[in-house]
């Protein structure tokens, strides 16, 4: 795991937010790198600080004022941006942005999807009741899930297309964070997985494409990507996740790779393996 990836997860780390399997991958990273370690002995400290803070009552009323107020600022700069297309015109005004407004951008979308969790969790029901939420709320809490996860697609699209690999790198990672994500974004991260050219990127994608293994569209392209690939690890990488999901049709691409002798020695010795797995 790289250093800008653990920076990148150690809030969701701290909050316990990440799964199992992630968790563990950090405390590893933290074990082995000083640096990282320093940071999240930072954050730590600061969390510690910010819970020993006494949590004032919730005002529901001033709460959705300022939520409101933000989502008009959101639609008003996507109204007076010039490329077409809601998402398009989105996807333009990150574009245009620098590295820190960016990220800006991407901790405002989760401090407002933190105040819609306190609105809805610690709000107390009309009366002082316990017991189901009007229909009328439930749906709007819906409807603003739904928005902050559009949001939450278009930042990481954008990043994808960033210059900078590092940011490429958490775009991907965003990926990985998004409930249900649409058609586009899995379309992106098979584009980054054929095009990107730094190599832990296209690594990083194919651990995103884990979660959609069981479409077709996925299947298809890391079989494609492995005949195009031009990186040994790359490679690898990929004939062990054809072997993981159980990808039978790979079958035929990897016994071309194993008896290619212009390929590298290491990814024919994967291959074999891989064809060994898949019986």
């Amino acid at each position: 795991m790289q250093c800008e990836t653990v920076h990148a997860q150690l809030a969701d780390f701290l909050s316990h937010a990440l799964t199992d399997a992630e968790s563990e991958e950090v405390r590893l990273h933290l074990a082995g790198c000083r640096a990282c370690r320093n940071e999240a002995d930072g954050f730590a400290e600061t969390w510690r600080m910010l819970g020993s803070i006494a949590s004032p009552a919730p005002d529901s009323g001033r709460m959705r004022t300022r939520l409101t107020a933000i989502i008009d600022g959101f639609e008003h700069a996507i109204a007076s941006a010039p490329a077409p297309g809601h998402r398009g015109r989105l996807a333009a005004l990150f574009t245009q942005q620098s590295d820190h407004h960016l990220l800006r951008a991407a901790s405002a979308c989760a401090l407002v999807a933190i105040g819609i969790a306190i609105g809805y969790y610690m709000v107390p029901l009309p009366g002082g009741s316990e017991g189901t939420r009007p229909t009328e709320t439930s749906a709007e809490i819906v409807a603003m899930r739904g928005e902050l996860r559009d949001l939450r697609e278009m930042i990481t699209l954008s990043l994808m297309q960033q210059q900078s690999a590092s940011n490429r790198l958490k775009g991907v990672s965003w990926s990985g964070q998004i409930d249900r994500p649409s058609s586009e974004v899995v379309a992106a991260l098979l584009d980054t997985l054929m095009h990107d050219p730094n190599v832990n990127v296209r690594l990083a994608t194919i651990d995103a494409l884990e979660r959609f293994a069981s479409q077709d569209i996925v299947r298809r392209g890391t079989i494609q990507a492995v005949d195009r690939q031009v990186s040994p690890l790359v490679q690898i990488a990929l004939i062990d996740f054809m072997v993981k999901v159980h990808e039978r049709e790979s079958i035929g691409t990897l016994r071309r790779l194993s008896e290619d002798p212009k390929v590298n020695a290491a990814v024919r010795a994967r291959a074999v393996w891989g064809l060994q797995q898949l019986g």
